[in-house]
């Protein structure tokens, strides 16, 4: 069975190692100490990175663990500069690829940036900033709202045990955000309280099965919401409901 640890770096960046035995996979190393110092602590040697897309913040610590470790291999969406091409493995379309004896299944989530991919290797989903927690990745820098809802469907037809990674710890602010909308909504509401109580205990994952209950992202076809997004930009299909929902949180 393989296993999984966090190391928080930047200011709310979250890399994960997913390891068997003294062997690893890097998830989006935005810096390079840490993961190396973690690595030695814990003994493990990596032979795999997964990129999920290529903004700094996701992809900055690579050089540097190249130098320490040059036959590791980069898995990317899209080719990385400054790096060796037999480093690299691009990939476009679905793809199943077995590593530490698990197999991985890669797919294209476009949307927060262009050429997002996610990690699925049953029941963990690694998917960066594609999906938060009582959220979605933002648009802002090279994204698009529309494959934003195309890839969060593809996601939502993922084994209802799913778990899913992310890359930034955003809950809190998703959950203040959310509450604006649903006032009465209890299920919010005590998830909003206990956030607050357990801010510095909160984990970074959450259940697919409870996202689609609690984030408001899932919830696009509830008529009171669409009312909601309706007082600030009228609306009709479901996908402009959600493309203008995360214009309101691009502003909030």
């Amino acid at each position: 069975m393989i296993k999984i640890k966090e190391i928080k770096i930047l200011e709310n960046n979250i890399v994960w190692i997913l390891y068997k035995k003294n062997k690893c996979i890097i998830i989006d190393p935005g810096l390079s100490n840490p993961i190396i110092n973690k690595l030695n602590q814990y003994k493990l040697t990596p032979i795999v990175v997964f990129i999920t897309h290529l903004h700094n913040d996701h992809i900055q610590g690579l050089y540097k663990i190249i130098q320490y470790y040059p036959k590791i291999l980069i898995i990317t969406p899209k080719k990385i500069k400054n790096i060796s091409k037999k480093n690299q493995i691009i990939i476009c379309n679905v793809q199943k690829i077995n590593i530490l004896n698990n197999i991985f299944f890669i797919f294209p989530t476009p949307g927060h940036s262009e050429n997002d991919i996610s990690y699925f290797c049953y029941p963990y989903l690694f998917c960066g900033d594609i999906l938060f927690s009582g959220g979605c990745g933002n648009t802002l820098n090279g994204g698009n709202s529309i494959k934003l809802y195309y890839s969060l469907q593809k996601i939502m037809q993922l084994p209802k045990n799913t778990i899913f990674f992310n890359s930034h710890q955003y809950t809190l602010s998703n959950l203040n955000f959310s509450h604006k909308f649903f006032k009465k909504d209890i299920f919010i509401q005590e998830y909003l309280m206990f956030m607050n109580k357990n801010y510095k205990k909160q984990k970074n994952y959450n259940s697919l099965i409870f996202e689609k209950k609690m984030n408001i992202f899932f919830r696009i076809k509830e008529k009171n919401l669409q009312e909601i997004i309706n007082y600030w930009y009228k609306s009709d299909k479901e996908i402009e409901y959600f493309c203008n929902l995360r214009k309101i949180k691009d502003e909030f």
